[in-house]
């Protein structure tokens, strides 16, 4: 080998053993310490769980705490007590919060509008107009989704359901029974207890909630949860919340490619049947939203005012939304 060969040969060498250090200097890191988010294991963790499988928050400077809890009025009484950092809300619940003076802001998207309506396999309700003059479950007859359906039937069949029919609420885990028992023709039930019912083969899917926004002119791929962050901890921690970020985005990315995760995923919640696995892992990739849409405060404010003129501050809780509610440093 000529001397100058030699020397072009070392050059390449120390170049290409450069390359590693120079994309670890380029790996975004938090401040670090423990990062905590209140999540719903009975539910969707899902993005939240495989960070901390993969070691993504390890990778980008944090530790990952994931607050388990049940939806609803826990969630603020978390945020309120400074029991969490971040945690999951939708954003009327964010919404409402900021109105009541709590300084919380979603920093990522989480899920457009997963949940289902589904009725018996003989049932001859095909679609929205059927549910005219039927019996129907829902878990909460002021959740937004239920409320869009509401707008759905008077925009698309003329009806209004809270008065063309009746309207039977009860708990998210009792919705089954009701139907089991005949005592309800459908009901509105959370995509990840209505997935086992439609694998049995004895309930089918009627609609989903996101499939209803089109009816209202809006599109199907609007957000409805968050993961939002009290406004105190993203201006003391801001690189561990945009840390986060990177991390649930990775995240989000791993579980819309690889199959094999989801086994083992889905166990700790007791789902084993391969047609039920399937079935969960295909919607929820479906509905998970990476980033937020850039025009995601006009959608909101657009939903939000289709939903008002439904249901009132009766429903909603406020008469109009805050400034704030998407944090304006994570829209990009």
């Amino acid at each position: 080998m000529s001397r100058r060969l030699f020397h072009i040969f070392a050059f390449l060498v120390g170049i290409f053993a450069l390359i590693p250090a120079v994309h670890a200097q380029g790996q975004f890191k938090g401040e670090g310490g423990k990062v905590r988010v209140y999540s719903f294991p009975s539910g969707n963790d899902y993005p939240f769980w495989a960070i901390s499988k993969l070691g993504l928050d390890k990778k980008y400077g944090f530790e990952l705490v994931n607050v388990p809890g049940q939806p609803g009025g826990a969630v603020a009484t978390a945020f309120r007590s400074s029991a969490t950092d971040g945690g999951l809300l939708n954003w009327l619940e964010i919404a409402r919060m900021r109105t009541a003076g709590d300084q919380v802001a979603a920093v990522t998207p989480f899920l457009q509008m997963p949940n289902m309506f589904i009725v018996p396999k003989d049932s001859p309700i095909k679609a929205v107009a059927d549910f005219k003059g039927k019996v129907v479950g829902t878990y909460f007859r002021f959740a937004p989704e239920w409320l869009l359906f509401v707008a759905s039937a008077k925009a698309k069949a003329g009806f209004d359901p809270r008065t063309d029919g009746t309207v039977q609420e009860a708990g998210p885990g009792l919705l089954r029974g009701l139907l089991d028992q005949k005592q309800l023709q459908a009901a509105f039930i959370f995509y990840n207890l209505a997935m086992p019912m439609i694998a049995t083969g004895e309930y089918r899917l009627v609609t989903a909630s996101r499939d209803l926004l089109p009816d209202v002119g809006l599109p199907k791929d609007i957000l409805l949860s968050t993961v939002a962050f009290r406004e105190e901890y993203v201006k003391s921690n801001p690189k561990n919340v945009r840390a986060f970020v990177l991390a649930y985005q990775e995240a989000v990315k791993h579980l819309a490619t690889n199959d094999d995760i989801w086994v083992e995923m889905l166990a700790r919640q007791d789902i084993k049947d391969p047609k039920v696995i399937k079935l969960m892992r295909d919607w929820s990739r479906a509905v998970t939203l990476e980033k937020f849409s850039p025009k995601v405060s006009e959608e909101t404010q657009k939903i939000f005012q289709v939903l008002y003129s439904i249901g009132g501050k009766e429903a909603l809780g406020i008469d109009k939304i805050p400034d704030g509610v998407i944090h304006p440093d994570f829209v990009k």
